[in-house]
């Protein structure tokens, strides 16, 4: 038993072994939220600094493909000029429609005001529910900015129990994130790592038929 013991804590403490691995892939999330933190500064590349986190979290924490540095900045620099007007699309209509609920509160009072806070409310979710997918899709596949469009809006309501878990999801981290914003160190790569483990089958299931035969956006 005592052989077993040291034979269990030798493979443990292994440089390859269990507690090398698990440390280093924490660090590695760790290491790739800073890396989105960074390049979500400028605003406009926010984008591609989501295709690029979950890119590097899929491809080097989960898969052990390249480092994690090498594998953000590489997708993040590839899928920059294709990011932008997705961020545009998305980020625009979000805005819009947070400024619209502002007026409306502000200026209106009834069933009227009501009924149209609730449906911009509405887009809001349903916008923010297709960017969950939009991203992990850009990190993946090469197609015009329409498609992906498409196929966020087509997957947000194919899979609507997976995109509810999603929100619940982020709305969580949203919530931990306004009470202590030190967790910002942290929720980023966590947050895409187990979010990867539910799109990633989709994004399979949805892969577009040039890229069954070209490769994948990332390679």
């Amino acid at each position: 038993m005592k052989k077993q013991d040291k034979s269990f804590g030798k493979k443990m403490f292994d440089f390859d072994g269990n507690f090398y691995t698990y440390t280093g892939k924490i660090f590695d999330l760790l290491l790739v939220s800073v890396y989105w933190l960074i390049g979500c500064l400028p605003v406009i590349t926010i984008g591609a600094s989501f295709s690029a986190l979950y890119a590097a979290v899929t491809k080097s924490v989960r898969h052990d493909r390249d480092s994690v540095s090498a594998q953000f900045w590489h997708a993040y620099k590839q899928n920059l000029l294709s990011s932008i007007p997705l961020t545009l699309i998305y980020g625009g209509v979000i805005f819009l429609m947070f400024l619209n609920i502002g007026i409306l509160h502000a200026k209106t009072n009834g069933l009227f005001g009501l009924f149209f806070i609730v449906l911009y409310a509405l887009v809001i979710v349903f916008f923010i529910a297709a960017a969950c997918y939009v991203f992990p899709a850009l990190s993946r596949f090469a197609m015009p900015s329409g498609w992906f469009v498409k196929l966020s809006f087509y997957m947000t309501v194919k899979h609507l129990p997976i995109t509810l878990m999603l929100l619940v999801m982020f709305a969580a981290s949203y919530l931990a994130l306004l009470a202590q914003p030190a967790l910002f160190l942290v929720i980023p790569g966590v947050v895409s790592c187990v979010s990867s483990y539910m799109i990633e089958p989709l994004l399979d299931r949805h892969m577009p038929e040039e890229n069954h035969t070209s490769g994948e956006n990332c390679e």
